[in-house]
């Protein structure tokens, strides 16, 4: 089983929605919920997650992107999906912590792409 960090994401409609889509694979666990980068930052130190699902606009002062070395330096291990309903391709291209980028209205890819970024074999639901 992975030990997945949701969602570092303050609108809690959008978090369900990721936690119901990745409740299709067995395999994938969420660990905590976040709404500002303090709390996931905390989160990924206690944690140790295997991936965090990280949106840009979040709640507080720092942004998820700006929170990203933080959030390495909690939990070196962990994969970063980026996961932003706004285009920010150019801005995580500078950003080489950011292992992925997806944006929210790719839904359906949301599922594959965590279990690609994991290592996982794509298991039906």
């Amino acid at each position: 089983m992975a030990r997945i960090l949701v969602v570092v994401e303050d609108d809690a409609d959008i978090r369900f929605l990721i936690k119901l889509t990745l409740r299709a694979d067995g395999r994938l666990e969420v660990m905590g919920e976040a709404a500002t980068a303090r709390e996931a930052i905390d989160l990924a130190r206690t944690q140790q997650p295997g991936l965090i699902i990280l949106d840009h606009y979040i709640e507080g002062t720092v942004m998820g992107l700006d929170a990203v070395p933080d959030l390495k330096e909690a939990a070196p291990a962990a994969k970063i999906l980026l996961f932003s309903s706004h285009d920010l391709s150019a801005e995580v291209a500078r950003q080489p912590l950011v292992d992925h980028f997806l944006r929210k209205d790719r839904m359906a890819d949301l599922l594959p792409t965590v279990q690609a970024l994991l290592g996982f074999e794509p298991k039906a639901s």
